[in-house]
């Protein structure tokens, strides 16, 4: 018989159900998450590890290329005429690129309004004649501006 009190048995049993569907299912989801970013982390420790192991790798400076040409009957003033020579030699590296690269090109970057002068201009300017108004005009864009000949909606 539905009375009032089996009512509130069959509701509260399906609540208490439901509760415990939902903390199970919290539960193993949890679980699931936590393995991911488990694994997640293990992945990303690893790869951290094998750059920094790349790095230091990358750091050590290769040895001079004047070293192979000095043995241990090399006197100190042949090393310096050595050492001058790939100095030189560095520098007028260094010249050359800077020569490549003062072209046309400035280097305005620590003046803003220097460089805002070398600038093309930001706006379009505005066609001359028809021919150049419609070359400008896309495919699919119309010719003219449509205006209403009931005017705006404001008038």
């Amino acid at each position: 018989m539905n009375t009032i009190k089996s009512t509130w048995i069959g509701w509260g049993a399906l609540c208490v159900a439901g509760g415990g569907a939902y903390y199970f299912a919290k539960r193993s989801i949890n679980a699931d998450r936590l393995t991911r970013f488990d694994a997640t982390q293990k992945r990303k420790d690893e790869m951290a590890k094998a750059e920094a192991s790349a790095r230091v790798w990358t750091q050590i400076p290769p040895s001079p290329p004047w070293r192979d040409r000095i043995d241990s009957r090399a006197s100190l003033t042949d090393i310096w005429y050595w050492l001058k020579a790939a100095a030189e030699q560095s520098k007028a590296a260094v010249a050359r690129a800077g020569q490549l690269n003062s072209g046309s090109q400035k280097d305005d970057a620590y003046s803003p309004s220097e460089e805002l002068g070398h600038d093309p201009a930001p706006t379009r300017h505005e066609p001359d004649t028809d021919a150049q108004r419609l070359a400008e005009k896309g495919k699919y864009e119309a010719a003219e501006v449509f205006r209403s000949r009931k005017g705006d909606r404001f008038s």
